[in-house]
């Protein structure tokens, strides 16, 4: 602000009545007083004014540039900016004409963005750079010429705010700044460190009108022409100057030919074409004589107004010293006030919790320390483009509508306390303890103040506490505390399913041996290396901890039956044959294990585990290496699994197996429109072996590829002879891990629908979840290729195993089957239930038929069709059986009424 501007600003209000008469006499005569000082005074700057011999002398001889370059800011109103049309514009610009004009060198002035022009210069695209301040770093890299004008640089801030005096109290503000001013130098070199950078003046003060910066530095004439453009200039107040810059242009250090002929030329420049350019951009003065009479008038007035001063003198010294007094209690309450303000300031930001205010109607955050910009990784945005939704990260264990309860009660005026996964702007994660409660502010309590300390090393080290509590510290396997409690669900799953459960007691053989012989740290890898084969052998759905030493305690639960328990004990002698490779060494070591199942052997953890450990016992007593069960008639049911191994080999040749049809029925029309294929075994001695019995142990020996092949063969026949008679009914034939992975799966499909004749359409294969990580792209590439055929693919037993949703969309799977162990429990289990609506939900987000298999009641069904499943099989709509139970079943009825 120009210096009379501020002495307006600071003149007092006269007091009174009498005071007013006075003042109104004074204006009365102020004008022509005015004018008479100003005509005395300009009188004498128009008269000739001789040329200095700097600006008579000839241009310094030798070699001149063919054009002088010169980069200037063309923000800077009046000396340098452009007009409403973009055309650049100002005193500079005039002058450098005049420059040219005198010199008869061309000139090519380069208007730009500041901090542009300052690489120019930089780079030496620019011979010249012109409205530049001095300091001494800039004297070590130009040399400047003489200044030529003078311009006050305060601090300007929002006529709302308070407290602001100088750079002192700018510590808890950002301060707006032009991107390479020369203010920004300034503050950095007095300890001001928080900017938000401008490209120029008029954008830094359109921002201010906008109110997204509120505290900002710019050079006085600058900020009066953009202002008063802009029509905010009552918006804003400002402080004594900072500092008063002088202005020059400058060349490249050690240029002093260059220095010289600029300085000469500018020397020719008169007086009177400076005034000129001056006048034209800054207004001319009043100018002209005055005659005897308007003086002699002027000198009584003068008199008069003497006579009045006195007087006015006399009534202001009275009321002076109240002023004064008023004014110093004011400014030790103004100072007092700034003093607390600034003290709370740096409370506020050294505290090591993020502390903001969250506004309830915006959802914006109003105020924030410095902790909180940290904390969240927020930089330079602004708050209020920052919502605290943008910071809650809104997953598991706690969700958005949590997120909206704390909020909504907090307003309410319940304090809230909460740990909460919150999220930084880049999209980290992290834990933060959550302290909220309403505050007034402004007049209104539709705010909430919040506090947030970060707790992500706590819960890490609270989550890892409560792993080791519960798992063995060397192989990361559940301990006995955690299989203890999970024996415990089983049993009651087990009770409610009718599902066996089994407890099984694993020892290493020998395994002192190796501790003695090779040290305990072979040891200690030998073990994790059992857990990890056990745990590769066993199922998802099972658990493997340690128990201690060389003990390892199996839990197997939802078993269909004892020949489950058969299969798997063998696959684990199995796969403990093959040896170790620990440290560089081959280790071979065998596996001696003790079977308890409930309920036969027990109704309780504690139970099962001793006759485990009673069954261990007899194994190792009978010569280690092989498996014993607590009930005499179990180890006779583990000799008839043997006899299945060898009995399978003959079943294809002498014809033994057959295959049953189990309907599927649509729960919207009610209609049979499919079936699965079953195999069975018609065993000669044994009778109808169930499948259970024998297709764990034709994996196992790899028999299932012919058997699964004869399979698809016979399905299709069938399906065909249905197509044939008139019925449209699709077949479902399971795949095998053994067969997904071959490389003649292909040519098997095609062999089998080009010799039955049927419909790739109507033939489904079915493969488990688990099927989809084995050997990845010789499945992916099978599946592929038989998809292109036309044939239809479906994930069976969905939810148990390695659920991939990228492999699913992939390879544009048709069906999902939802395991039959949550379709068992939907009605008396929440969990199941909820896991079986989410699947449904996903299977029609993807345009994908949900199948539901094992419905074996009618809630059950009735569950079902509430979820809006596609699908149903089970017992309660039809057994496997012959092909022509299907058929009669699709010609003849519904097997349920629709709607019911």
């Amino acid at each position: 602000m120009p210096p009379t501007r501020r002495a307006a600003a600071r003149r007092p209000t006269w007091p009174g009545l009498a005071a007013a008469r006075w003042l109104g006499l004074a204006a009365r005569v102020a004008p022509a007083l005015a004018l008479l000082l100003a005509a005395s005074s300009t009188a004498a700057i128009d008269r000739p004014v001789a040329p200095s011999p700097a600006a008579t002398a000839a241009i310094p001889p030798g070699p001149h540039p063919d054009r002088i370059r010169v980069t200037l800011d063309d923000n800077y109103p009046p000396y340098s900016f452009r007009d409403g049309t973009g055309a650049h514009v100002g005193i500079v610009k005039d002058l450098w004409a005049l420059w040219s004009e005198k010199t008869g060198i061309p000139v090519q002035l380069m208007p730009t963005d500041w901090s542009l022009a300052r690489e120019a210069m930089d780079s030496g695209a620019a011979d010249v750079i012109e409205t530049i301040f001095r300091n001494a770093a800039r004297d070590r890299t130009y040399d400047f010429s003489k200044p030529y004008a003078r311009v006050d640089v305060p601090i300007w801030f929002s006529s709302d705010l308070s407290g602001i005096t100088g750079v002192d109290s700018l510590h808890a503000f950002t301060v707006g700044v032009k991107d390479g001013d020369f203010c920004l130098e300034w503050l950095s070199d007095h300890g001001i460190t928080a900017f938000q950078r401008y490209g120029g003046f008029e954008a830094m003060v359109e921002a201010a009108a906008r109110r997204e910066t509120r505290v900002f530095c710019m050079d006085d004439p600058s900020a009066s022409y953009y202002m008063t453009r802009r029509g905010v200039q009552g918006r804003f107040r400002y402080t004594e100057p900072l500092y008063t810059g002088e202005l020059h242009w400058a060349v490249h250090k050690g240029d002093t030919a260059l220095f010289r002929l600029i300085t000469d030329g500018f020397a020719r420049i008169t007086p009177q074409e400076r005034q000129a350019v001056d006048d034209r951009w800054l207004g001319r003065r009043i100018t002209g004589t005055v005659s005897p009479e308007l003086m002699d008038l002027m000198v009584k007035l003068l008199g008069g107004m003497l006579l009045l001063g006195i007087g006015a003198m006399v009534w202001v010294a009275l009321l002076r010293r109240q002023v004064e007094h008023k004014t110093e209690s004011l400014r030790t309450a103004v100072a007092a006030l700034t003093a607390s303000e600034e003290r709370v300031r740096t409370i506020f930001d050294g505290v090591t919790d993020a502390i903001f205010i969250h506004d309830l109607d915006s959802g914006a955050i109003l105020e924030a320390n410095r902790r909180m910009r940290e904390m969240y990784r927020l930089g330079d945005t602004p708050l209020k483009a920052v919502t605290i939704a943008d910071l809650s990260a809104g997953v598991a264990p706690y969700t958005s509508e949590d997120a909206a309860t704390w909020i909504r009660k907090a307003a309410a005026g319940e304090p809230q306390l909460f740990e909460w996964h919150a999220r930084t702007l880049d999209g980290t994660l992290f834990w933060v303890e959550v302290s909220m409660r309403r505050a007034t502010l402004d007049g209104t309590d539709r705010r909430l103040l919040v506090v947030a300390r970060d707790i992500t090393e706590r819960r890490t080290a609270q989550e890892r506490m409560e792993f080791l509590s519960r798992h063995d510290a060397l192989t990361l396997l559940p301990n006995r505390l955690l299989v203890q409690d999970r024996t415990e669900q089983a049993l009651a799953r087990s009770e409610r399913s009718g599902r066996l459960v089994a407890l099984v007691a694993c020892g290493l053989d020998r395994f002192k041996t190796v501790n003695d012989s090779l040290g305990h740290a072979v040891g200690d890898a030998l073990l994790r290396a059992v857990a990890e084969r056990l745990k590769a052998t066993m199922h998802e759905t099972d658990t493997v901890s340690r128990g201690g030493g060389d003990e390892f305690i199996l839990l197997l639960s939802s078993l269909p039956d004892a020949d489950a328990v058969v299969e798997t004990v063998a696959s684990l002698h199995e796969a403990m044959a093959e040896p170790f490779l620990v440290e560089g060494r081959e280790l071979t070591v065998t596996l001696s294990s003790g079977v308890a199942m409930a309920p036969a052997d027990g109704r309780d953890f504690a139970t099962l585990l001793q006759n485990a450990d009673t069954a261990l016992h007899h194994a190792k007593a009978a010569g280690r290496d092989t498996h014993r069960f607590y009930a005499e008639a179990m180890n006779a049911e583990a000799v008839v699994h043997l006899s299945t191994r060898s009995g399978l080999r003959r079943a294809l040749e002498r014809n033994e197996f057959l295959v049953h049809y189990q309907p599927q029925v649509n729960l919207e029309s009610g209609a049979v429109t499919g079936a699965e294929a079953l195999i069975r075994w018609n065993h000669p001695e044994r009778g109808m072996v169930p499948p259970g019995s024998f297709i764990p142990i034709a994996e196992d020996s790899g028999l299932i590829v012919p058997i699964g092949n004869w399979v698809l063969a016979e399905a299709c026949r069938q399906a065909a002879q249905w197509r044939a008679a008139g019925l449209s009914l699709s077949v479902a034939v399971n795949l095998s891990a053994l067969q997904l992975q071959r490389s003649d799966l292909v040519r098997t499909v095609t062999q089998a629908l080009a010799d039955s004749g049927l419909d790739p359409l109507l033939l489904e294969l079915e493969l488990t979840e688990s099927m989809l990580i084995q050997n990845t792209d010789q499945v992916i590439d099978n599946l592929r290729r038989i998809k292109a055929m036309g044939v239809q693919v479906s994930i069976d037993d969905f939810g148990t195993g390695y659920s991939n949703l990228s492999y699913i969309g992939r390879l544009a799977v048709d069906k999902l089957k939802i395991d039959r162990s949550f379709i068992a429990d939907l009605t008396s289990n929440h969990d199941s239930a909820r896991i079986t609506a989410a699947v449904i939900q996903m299977a029609h987000s993807l345009n994908l038929t949900a199948v539901a298999e094992g419905v074996e009641d009618a809630g059950t069904l009735e569950a079902l069709r509430q979820l809006r499943c596609d699908v149903a099989q089970g017992y309660f709509l039809g057994r496997p059986g012959p092909a022509e139970a299907v058929e009669r079943a699709a010609r003849t009825a519904i097997p349920f009424t629709v709607g019911a």
